[in-house]
């Protein structure tokens, strides 16, 4: 299994984690896939370029202001995080969401960091600087002097040779070593590399990751349990006496019908689970019944118990990427032959109901 070493320069340009590798990561059941470490100087350095990233955008901001007042427009006023905030959200991200491990700082000393300086040894430049890569450097090192095979994701080109693999000065301090280290420059396709399954793009390896976590949790959880249709869905036009629900059984259809994704990182995917509905219930007699149902006498208040299977089509909503991973909510039950009143379905595309999640434009 590769351990995959997360370098500041892929974590900079996503700092939310939330871009598609980081989706893929978290929906890929990661503990079988992959090992995720970041060293503890990327760690530190992240968080500070987060916080430069964010003054020079309040930079900005006040200078909109500016402009905005020689306007006579109202001055914005957005509420500022407290200064922990990011560095307490990607290490809760990394945590319970991710699975990334950050790793203690390398055992190495000052006088190794000063002989690789001052003999320009990579990943150290022609200038003498790469002090920060340096420690990643010694990081790796350690992860591959216990025998892992390392995947070095980094856009430095401090640890890259002409080619783009990894320079060769660094390529000979790992060849004694009972492991390996390769230099991974394009996180997205490197990661379609390593999918136990085929996919043409992130985005669809994503969909399919999505879909394969909310299968396990349907079959693996008492979640079926609690899936119960009303009278109504089943074709009563009238109300009953008495219902019950006997057995709910998953018919095996489940299928992502619409998909939207939020600024804010959070996706929101509908799908149609197939259902066979078994159930009794009391009924006046003379109700519309389905040829197939059973049906008894009248009794003395000429009612009659029917017992019948009616195979349904229940609609999931599934948000993916709170604080839970991801919520469930039933929207609405129908049919499969259509028939029968049934409750309405929710369709995301009908501009006379209200918005299950104000999402903008169609994902994938």
């Amino acid at each position: 299994m590769k351990t995959v070493v997360l370098d500041a320069t892929e974590l900079s340009r996503d700092f939310l984690c939330q871009g598609l590798p980081f989706q893929l990561i978290e929906h890929v059941d990661y503990a079988v896939w992959l090992h995720l470490r970041v060293p503890a100087s990327v760690f530190e350095e992240v968080v500070a370029n987060h916080a430069r990233r964010t003054a020079q955008s309040s930079h900005l901001l006040r200078k909109l202001n500016v402009d905005r007042g020689r306007l006579g427009l109202e001055r914005l006023h957005p509420k500022d995080p407290s200064p922990d905030y990011y560095r307490e959200y990607i290490a809760d991200r990394f945590d319970r969401q991710l699975g990334i491990e950050i790793l203690p700082w390398p055992d190495t000393s000052h006088a190794d960091l000063v002989s690789r300086a001052v003999s320009r040894t990579p990943p150290f430049d022609i200038k003498g600087g790469g002090y920060r890569d340096s420690l990643v450097w010694a990081s790796v090192l350690e992860l591959a002097e216990q025998g892992k095979d390392v995947a070095l994701v980094s856009a430095d080109r401090a640890f890259a040779g002409s080619d783009n693999t990894l320079a060769t000065a660094l390529a000979a301090e790992v060849d004694p070593l009972p492991g390996s280290v390769e230099l991974v420059r394009d996180f997205g396709a490197w990661l379609l590399s390593q999918l136990p399954w085929q996919a043409e793009s992130l985005k669809s390896a994503v969909a399919t990751a999505r879909i394969n976590r909310f299968y396990d949790y349907f079959v693996n959880s008492d979640f079926q349990a609690g899936l119960e249709p009303q009278f109504e869905d089943l074709g009563f036009g009238w109300p009953v006496h008495e219902f019950e629900l006997i057995e709910c059984d998953w018919t095996g259809l489940l299928q992502a019908v619409n998909t939207r994704t939020s600024p804010d990182g959070l996706t929101l995917v509908e799908y149609d689970i197939g259902q066979s509905i078994t159930f009794e219930a009391v009924v006046d007699n003379g109700t519309d019944v389905e040829p197939a149902w059973y049906v008894s006498d009248p009794d003395i208040l000429n009612r009659v118990r029917v017992e019948g299977e009616v195979d349904m089509i229940v609609r999931l909503a599934v948000l993916y990427g709170d604080e839970f991973g991801f919520s469930v909510d039933e929207l609405s039950w129908r049919r499969t032959d259509r028939s029968g009143l049934g409750a309405p379905l929710y369709w995301a595309h009908n501009p006379d109901q209200l918005s299950l999640l104000d999402t903008g434009k169609d994902g994938g």
